[in-house]
């Protein structure tokens, strides 16, 4: 397979993988072309592989967690240009809110700890594969998801304090 045959065929998957690590899809993107680059330098050897999907994710990971170490990060700012919003329909709008809250809980999250919710949750792998995208063990696996899993059920709990105490005033 050609890098470009590989691309084609799992780009929508890398690209919802790393939005999901992101939390932004225009940062996703970004990082997902940073690791795209490194993948083509490589691709003769990472497509002997025997799966060249699993280490392109790591590559993945690997640039997600560098790019939150960089001091300064990719910004952009926000416009005041209206047209360039595409409104949901009312069958939309709880599924965007659902996922919103989500991108918030896990926002909170450290990075490993939320790259290892993203990859057991999202792309249903076990503990040895992700450890080998993290470059960790699957003890240290199980104790990122022990602590990452804590922690969302502390915030959501908090979220749904809060916004029962707002809506009995």
């Amino acid at each position: 397979m050609t890098f470009d045959e590989f691309v084609n065929a799992e780009l929508d998957g890398l690209i919802s993988f790393a939005a999901a690590l992101a939390g932004d899809r225009y940062l996703a993107e970004d990082i997902l072309s940073d690791a795209l680059v490194k993948v083509a330098l490589q691709w003769r050897r990472i497509s002997a592989a025997d799966n060249p999907t699993a280490y392109v994710r790591r590559m993945v990971v690997t640039t997600y967690l560098a790019d939150r170490r960089k001091a300064r990060r990719r910004r952009t700012e926000p416009t005041s240009d209206l047209s360039v919003l595409d409104y949901p329909t009312a069958d939309q709008t709880d599924a965007i809110l659902a996922r919103q809250e989500v991108a918030g809980l896990l926002a909170r999250l450290p990075p490993q700890q939320k790259a290892v919710i993203v990859l057991r949750y999202l792309l249903d792998e076990p503990d040895d594969e992700i450890a080998r995208a993290l470059g960790c063990t699957p003890a240290t696996v199980r104790s990122h998801l022990s602590l990452a899993r804590a922690a969302l059920r502390l915030a959501a709990a908090a979220s749904v304090s809060v916004s029962g105490r707002a809506g009995s005033q």
